[in-house]
């Protein structure tokens, strides 16, 4: 069903299918009330973008909550004005609305409930639209899973709450939000106005100690950079906060560093795309891993699953490391999860034990092999979008500012990797 405008069914252009809930305005259940509402913060902005830019913008919606009797069509469409009203007093306006009102369960199979095409199909006859060259944006895999049928291309937005295994087969584009979704879409088809600059992966580093490895992050992520670091923070008064504050960016220590509340307002208001923890030794709040679920990485100085896990950090490690006679360390960057060095391993790089190694020798050489390969894991998500193995962005050791190719192992014995 649908409510879409007219257009001139000659002139065939692109459309952006953005989901509601959750991509435009808060998700708040099924939502009947107007007085419900509410803006995602820079939802306007963005779709103001995509209507200077040409894109005819619409939005796809599956609303069972009226087969379930909970909300009629008519409160659907009044909560449609009310979305419209707000987007038009931010400059924005939406061409088109099409629902989906089933519910294969009570009103039987249809071709309309996303990840069905139909309305996508009907809107593209309607309102003449180029569907391989459009983009479908929401924050469920069933929203973008259209664009695999029809053509087009998709962008995951947020925090997901589907299954982990969906979007790692299907390895979808991400954004945290709307507004960064429309930067990618801009920045890909070249359509990003004149003076508009292209998206930066805005990054916060969490650390503990000297900050040697946020020093290597500061050398790589020059101006022009794909990232920039935003915010650092600590769990303590740590040595590292001064090379943030010598470049006028915020370093903040966390007055408590198990509450979730402090750390998730601190990364809100900073905009945080990326949580990088460079040596900070403290179990991030479970509910900060959930809130960036898949954005968080650590860096750890051994080959893991091997030498990591609680108290395995700083000189234990390399102690650990010589006592079990291996002949090769490393580093390991992977992603966090609520369990200390078990998250999915996104890279890593050898280095070799030497006969006469000792833990401090041994420490510097690893040392040496972070500032490389934490830069280059840095760099290969702020192209991506989103924490990637760093084999799948080509990262060399020129663009971490070393020199020669790095020797990065991609760690393809932990298929774990998790982006949800």
């Amino acid at each position: 069903m649908n409510s879409a405008l007219s257009s001139d069914r000659n002139q065939r252009r692109p459309a952006v299918f953005l989901d509601r809930d959750g991509t435009i305005i808060e998700d708040a259940g099924y939502i009947r009330d107007p007085h419900q509402v509410r803006l995602l913060p820079g939802a306007d902005r963005a779709i103001s973008r995509l209507n200077n830019n040409g894109f005819a913008t619409l939005v796809v919606t599956n609303q069972s909550g009226i087969a379930r009797g909970l909300l009629t069509e008519d409160d659907y469409r009044a909560v449609q004005r009310r979305v419209d009203e707000l987007l038009r007093t931010g400059g924005a306006h939406l061409d088109g609305h099409f629902f989906c009102p089933h519910l294969p369960e009570v009103s039987g199979p249809c071709e309309c409930r996303k990840p069905g095409t139909l309305l996508y199909r009907q809107a593209a006859e309607q309102l003449g639209l180029d569907l391989r060259r459009s983009w479908w944006v929401g924050d469920r895999m069933r929203d973008i899973l259209p664009a695999e049928a029809l053509g087009g291309r998709g962008v995951l937005v947020g925090d997901t709450s589907d299954p982990e295994s969906d979007i790692v087969i299907h390895s979808p584009q991400r954004a945290p939000d709307l507004e960064r979704a429309v930067d990618l879409i801009l920045r890909q088809v070249g359509n990003a106005p004149l003076g508009s600059s292209p998206m930066t992966m805005r990054i916060a580093v969490a650390i503990s100690g000297r900050g040697s490895n946020l020093e290597a992050l500061f050398r790589a992520l020059d101006p022009g950079a794909p990232a920039e670091i935003v915010l650092v923070l600590s769990d303590r008064d740590a040595e590292g906060l001064g090379l943030a504050r010598a470049r006028n960016i915020p370093a903040e220590i966390l007055p408590d560093p198990d509450d979730a509340n402090g750390w998730l307002t601190l990364l809100h208001q900073h905009r945080v795309d990326l949580l990088v923890l460079a040596g900070y030794i403290k179990l991030v709040p479970s509910a900060v891993i959930a809130a960036l679920r898949g954005r968080i990485i650590n860096i750890h100085p051994a080959l893991l699953p091997d030498f990591g896990g609680k108290g395995m950090y700083g000189r234990r490690v390399h102690e650990a490391v010589l006592a079990s006679g291996v002949r090769v360390s490393g580093a390991t960057v992977h992603l966090v999860d609520e369990r200390y060095d078990e998250g999915a391993v996104l890279a890593q790089i050898r280095v070799p034990v030497l006969p006469q190694d000792t833990p401090d020798a041994l420490a510097q050489r690893v040392l040496e092999a972070e500032h490389r390969l934490l830069p280059a894991v840095v760099l290969a998500a702020a192209r991506a979008g989103r924490p990637v193995p760093v084999g799948e962005s080509r990262v060399t050791r020129r663009e971490s500012r070393a020199g020669d190719t790095v020797d990065i192992e991609r760690a393809t014995r932990d298929s774990r990797l998790a982006t949800d």
